[in-house]
């Protein structure tokens, strides 16, 4: 942790937001693209209930932004997006360091047979494309470069991404094959006229009614599991909890409060109020279906059943 401290390039890369975590195997950071409340925890195991938000299915989505200018990839959640460096990304069309086919495929045959009028003519023939056609050309080669950078990213970093652009640019990212099952919408508009604000906003809207059906789709399939009594379903935090342990939970819900839903909010301090005992449950619940790839969700408590902290989908 001291040599951290000493340590001018890791600060020098920060995102809003910074948690670490100490434990005998060592320290781990993990950078949060929002900003957090100042708060230190120690205990058996890890404090993770105030990045919950950050773990739901698209709480973190990708915003490529794109002018023949510029090409521009941020990280976003609801809350806020920063700007992020992708290896091998053009960051402009001018970037590519091609050549103008039309200023240099000018050809000549030199002056042929004299003709009838004794006029003698160059015969000079352009190889290569128009300049239309060259920029047309420019433009899919700047959306394959992009799309081929941001594919190797997403393999290891997959999240949704919605871009942001004129129809034209757009248009051929739209195109790229390896991109179009990530692309939740794409926003026709220049992102040169819009101020960072105003882009995040018009992703964030783009993003809203997918997060919405998504997890109304989660809260629905629950309800129906409930109802019939189905043994898929669970809500008693023991049971749920060695379900988790085990990896059988493949939905995890958990009821906002303060120390769950406080990453909004700067200002917002520790779990206080809370039954120690329900924020001990949600956090292993959590640690463990996160760490046998389960999706969580945190929720508002009138969505889970009557006086309910917690509930799970089970895998079996």
């Amino acid at each position: 942790m001291s040599q951290l401290i000493k340590d001018h390039d890791f600060w020098q890369h920060q995102a809003p937001g910074l948690a670490l975590y100490l434990s005998d195997a060592g320290m781990r950071a993990v950078r949060l693209p929002v900003a957090v409340p100042e708060l230190a925890v120690a205990d058996a195991g890890f404090h993770i209930l105030p990045l919950l938000p950050l773990q739901q299915q698209d709480a973190v989505f990708l915003v490529l932004t794109l002018t023949a200018k510029a090409a521009h990839l941020w990280q976003a959640t609801r809350f806020a997006m920063t700007a992020v460096d992708i290896p091998g990304m053009p960051v402009s069309i001018e970037s590519l360091d091609e050549a103008p086919d039309h200023e240099s495929s000018l050809q000549s045959h030199g002056y042929g047979r004299p003709n009838t009028s004794g006029k003698s003519m160059p015969k000079t023939q352009v190889y290569g494309d128009s300049p239309v056609e060259w920029r047309k050309g420019r433009l899919v080669e700047y959306a394959r470069r992009i799309a081929s950078a941001l594919s190797t990213h997403l393999t290891r970093h997959p999240h949704r991404i919605v871009v942001v652009a004129d129809a034209e640019i757009g248009g051929h990212i739209l195109k790229e094959e390896a991109l179009a099952p990530l692309i939740a919408g794409f926003v026709e508009v220049n992102p040169a006229a819009l101020g960072e604000g105003a882009i995040h906003a018009a992703a964030s809207a783009v993003m809203k009614p997918i997060h919405d059906e998504t997890l109304d789709a989660a809260l629905g399939q629950l309800d129906a599991l409930i109802g019939r009594g189905d043994a898929t379903a669970c809500t008693d935090p023991a049971q749920l909890n060695g379900a988790a342990q085990d990896g059988r939970v493949e939905q995890l819900f958990v009821a906002e409060h303060q120390g769950v839903s406080g990453l909004p909010d700067i200002r917002t301090g520790p779990a206080e109020g809370t039954d120690p005992a329900i924020r001990n449950d949600q956090e292993r619940a959590a640690q463990s279906t996160l760490r046998n790839g389960g999706v969580i969700w945190v929720v508002s408590p009138d969505r889970l059943p009557e006086g309910k902290r917690m509930a799970a989908v089970l895998r079996y």
